[in-house]
């Protein structure tokens, strides 16, 4: 075979690799441009100054304020776990960590609460994080402050206590408006008229604990929590949920890969800006709610994959849910988010009834189509 003649195949063949490696990048591209991709950082670094703290608590307080990461309260059983009978315990101090690059918060204790507390509701603001009910040892709150920072300390500024005691609540802000949805009520609170306090938006005829909220399109939303027992009657969740502004239109709950509705109750809201809302975690419809209305000896002794917990990360995005992600990292109950820019920490939270973890993440989004 001539020279020439096999330059040309090798010339051909070559050209045939290139096109063939350039659609593999551009089908690579194009399998990217789909969605968001979510990474996850696992940061090093929890609060140890309160004995029994460094094991991870649920239902604490958490916001921002400008770089620096802020987290307060929150609860735990450090001794004898909570399947054996053991205490829970609530916490009182207040804690805080620059947000740099890196997988490191180093956190710092700067003040503390007017009381232990946990199961409240908190909603950052340009200067300080309000903090919203919640309860203790005995009993539920019915406080609201607004912490502050003021030369490395932390500053407690109260704001208009709520009509009603309030735990398990919700709460979202935007702009001046701060929401809340606890218990038979759902409360708003003008922010530049602190003096005329709480608003009755709404009354419900029976409490809703653990739900979910956020901001979209000027509307506020709420989705998920459960009725507890009354007067004889069973635990019924709230699966679906409400738009309220000058009308209450209902809206959908999310579903998983095989279009079944997903629970969100138990998990953790927050908006990524003013029209879309991240959800994630909760606990399983199922098995939550046969706990509740029939328990089976030795509920709380499974590993933490029998439960299964909400792995799904949704974001509510003007009147659609979209699924973002799926990881064992969000599989939590009474976790806290806190959003900072493209960035999400999950903080805390029970990966099984009665267990805690100190795991600390930050979520990166990126937004594509979502």
């Amino acid at each position: 075979m001539k020279p020439d003649i096999l330059k040309e195949r090798e010339s051909i063949s070559l050209r045939k690799k290139c096109v063939f490696f350039f659609l593999v990048i551009l089908c690579s591209m194009e399998v990217m441009a789909e969605g968001p991709v979510v990474s996850f950082q696992r940061m090093q670094g929890f609060p140890s100054e309160e004995p029994g703290i460094e094991k991870g608590v649920s239902a604490c307080f958490a916001g921002r304020i400008g770089h620096t990461l802020l987290m307060a309260g929150g609860c735990n059983f450090p001794g004898i776990p909570a399947a054996e009978g053991g205490a829970k315990r609530y916490y009182q101090g207040i804690y805080v960590a620059s947000i740099v690059p890196g997988d490191v918060l180093q956190w710092k204790k700067v003040g503390d609460l007017p009381v232990r507390a946990a199961y409240g509701a908190s909603v950052s603001t340009k200067d300080g994080v309000i903090c919203i009910g919640g309860n203790h040892e005995q009993g539920s709150l019915r406080s609201v402050f607004k912490i502050r920072l003021k030369q490395g300390r932390a500053v407690i500024e109260h704001l208009p206590s709520l009509p009603v005691a309030l735990d398990n609540l919700t709460a979202a802000l935007q702009g001046h408006q701060l929401m809340v949805r606890g218990g038979r009520y759902l409360y708003a609170l003008d922010l530049r008229h602190l003096s005329q306090g709480w608003e009755k938006w709404m009354a419900f005829g029976s409490t809703l604990m653990q739900p979910v909220s956020g901001f979209c399109e000027g509307r506020y939303h709420v989705w998920g929590g459960f009725v507890p027992k009354s007067n004889g009657s069973k635990v019924a969740l709230s699966i679906d949920g409400f738009s309220y502004g000058k009308s209450i239109l209902p809206v959908q709950a999310p579903v998983d890969e095989q279009g079944e509705e997903v629970f969100l109750g138990g998990g953790a809201s927050v908006n990524l800006d003013r029209d879309r809302v991240l959800v994630v975690g909760g606990v399983n419809k199922d098995i939550f709610l046969q706990a509740l209305n029939d328990p089976q000896p030795g509920y709380m002794t499974h590993p933490a994959a029998w439960y299964h917990f909400n792995p799904y990360l949704f974001v509510y995005d003007r009147g659609k849910w979209k699924r973002i992600g799926k990881s064992p990292v969000t599989a939590r109950a009474g976790a806290a988010l806190v959003a900072y820019h493209q960035d999400v920490f999950i903080i805390g939270g029970e990966l099984k009834p009665g267990v805690r973890t100190p795991e600390i993440y930050r979520l990166t989004i990126q937004k594509n189509n979502y």
